[in-house]
């Protein structure tokens, strides 16, 4: 049986972002709720649970990536999506590594995070639980090719912009291309 996500909260310091994402998500027919800050995301929580966590990297006030193990400990069944938009494999990995379901790039529109996060929210969660907060048991290879499938996506398929995009060599990017293939 699928699961439907039903209420969500966004976490994003950057106003208009944060707000028009909402609009979006209420238009869905989701109770999307809003937080400027990683406090008040959490403050939030404490009232009301959702089945959908958006949270962006970078805020003033604390970021996202180092929040995550106390979100994921509070909402242990969400779906949660950090945003960015400065993607790269490690900070892939260490999201995942901290609690995050996976690590999208903004510019997002909701249909696109609702088709991911309700495909993760219908996937069973092989968490297991760690002195710091919790560590999805994600291979480092299927992160890898997601993460470079999303650049390649952004890129336009241009392997230069790619693996700008990534943080790494050119090369290193063909490289890994050709083993996966």
């Amino acid at each position: 049986m699928t699961r439907k996500i039903e209420t969500a909260l966004v976490v994003d310091d950057d106003d208009a972002f944060r707000m028009t994402l909402q609009g979006a998500l209420r238009r869905r027919g989701i109770r999307a709720t809003t937080a400027a800050t990683v406090d008040e995301g959490l403050v939030s929580l404490e009232d009301a649970l959702v089945d959908l966590l958006v949270v962006d990297y970078r805020m003033p006030r604390g970021d996202g990536l180092s929040a995550l193990h106390r979100f994921r400990r509070l909402l242990p069944d969400a779906t949660i999506v950090m945003l960015t938009g400065f993607g790269d494999i490690p900070l892939a990995v260490a999201a995942v590594r901290e609690g995050a379901d996976t690590l999208l790039t903004k510019p997002i529109d909701a249909d696109r995070l609702l088709r991911e996060a309700t495909t993760l929210f219908d996937t069973p969660r092989a968490i297991e639980p760690r002195a710091s907060g919790v560590r999805a048991s994600y291979k480092l290879d299927e992160v890898e090719r997601d993460a470079i499938n999303a650049a390649l996506k952004d890129s336009g398929g241009v392997i230069a912009v790619a693996a700008k995009l990534l943080g790494i060599d050119r090369r290193t990017l063909q490289r890994k291309l050709k083993n996966t293939l």
